[in-house]
């Protein structure tokens, strides 16, 4: 069961979001699959989260910075909207209550944001009004990361580990490629540099070696040439991504995995690591790319399992991976050029049930009646 999840997302003023925060709303589910053009908004959405994280750890003016300043986050440029808003709500499941997280920022005159407001809120079933506390205005990185109440410890916990995993640079010099030191090795960070050593930790932890064997399994089932991973240091006490072929007594190394193959790999130790690891929420944006139709359909079996204990959100351009969901785990993201904006839609089956009685997901999306493509 996930004891924490997003609820809802409400986003404007930001790069192609329109200023009109109640229009940009939409609600999450345990399972969330974004379609869309290129350019409609999904990876947009994507890095708001991502800029919401870093704010969390003192980071936002490194993550505007690195984006190139607020003016190419502001929605058009500063002279269409003023300000950039977020209204982020979590569901704990445990102790059955909402926290909310919302805030408002704006440029300053070196390309920087700055927060205009910040406040947190709850509200359970005791209270028949939620609790709201405001955190300030005129500050330049979020005051939640100070805060230390019951209510902000929740919200900037959840918040801090929104992490997107980008396992797409597979080239050779990528970090997924290298190696890393056995003490790296609690978590699967979010390039997948360490991931020789997490899966080292886990094949020697008594209780998650059921988890490593079941990673192996289904690593199998795409590679079938794969037997095992040779998870061993070397004189540093460094682990790198070696291997065992079937078959074979040579041992290989990380840069004799293809690009899709390894992004494979990577995807499935997210995915079926232990709940004791796991992520509660993993974010993925198009994680289809370079792998073959059997290999997507195996992804998309992962997901399903990912989700009885983390909140799963994916972007994609796959039609094969869109026909191994159900209706109500669809977003549709558009872009409407006539107003400049992007929107966001979710589905629901008995919208579409004559249409799901001839015909996929996948052709439906290619048929435009789902939305999304750059008509």
């Amino acid at each position: 069961m996930i004891d924490t999840a997003l609820r809802s997302l409400a986003l404007s003023g930001y790069r192609s979001y329109n200023n009109d925060l109640e229009q940009n709303t939409i609600d999450f589910h345990d399972i969330n699959i974004i379609i869309g053009a290129n350019g409609a908004g999904k990876s947009n959405l994507i890095s708001f989260l991502e800029m919401v994280s870093y704010m969390m750890s003192g980071g936002l003016s490194r993550y505007v910075a690195k984006q190139g300043g607020a003016q190419s986050l502001l929605h058009c440029g500063v002279n269409h909207v003023e300000q950039i808003c977020g209204k982020i709500q979590i569901h704990d499941c445990k102790r059955k209550k909402e926290d909310t997280y919302s805030f408002s920022l704006e440029q300053t005159a070196t390309n920087q944001l700055f927060f205009v407001s910040e406040q947190i809120s709850y509200k359970d079933d005791t209270h028949d009004a939620p609790y709201t506390k405001s955190l300030g205005s005129g500050h330049y990185e979020a005051k939640l990361a100070d805060e230390y109440e019951s209510t902000a410890r929740i919200l900037r916990n959840y918040l801090d580990r929104l992490k997107i995993f980008h396992f797409n640079d597979t080239s050779i010099s990528s970090h997924i490629r290298g190696s890393a030191r056995t003490s790296d090795g609690s978590y699967l960070r979010s390039d997948g540099g360490n991931i020789a050593a997490f899966l080292h930790r886990m094949r020697e932890t008594e209780a998650e070696i059921p988890y490593y064997e079941r990673i192996v399994r289904h690593i199998r089932m795409v590679l079938p040439q794969f037997f095992d991973f040779v998870l061993e240091p070397d004189i540093a006490g460094n682990f790198s991504l070696n291997w065992k072929q079937v078959g074979v007594e040579e041992t290989f190394g990380p840069h004799q995995f293809s690009d899709g193959a390894l992004r494979f790999v990577a995807l499935t130790t997210l995915l079926l690591q232990s709940a004791r690891t796991a992520p509660m929420t993993i974010i993925l944006d198009e994680p289809e790319i370079g792998l073959h139709p059997y290999a997507i359909s195996q992804l998309a079996r992962e997901i399903r399992m990912a989700s009885k204990t983390s909140q799963i959100i994916v972007s994609t351009q796959s039609p094969l991976l869109l026909n191994e969901f159900s209706c109500d785990d669809i977003i549709t993201a558009e872009y409407d050029t006539v107003k400049q904006r992007s929107t966001l839609r979710r589905h629901k089956e008995s919208d579409l049930k004559e249409w799901l009685n001839n015909y996929t997901l996948g052709e439906l999306w290619q048929k435009n009646v789902l939305g999304g493509l750059p008509l």
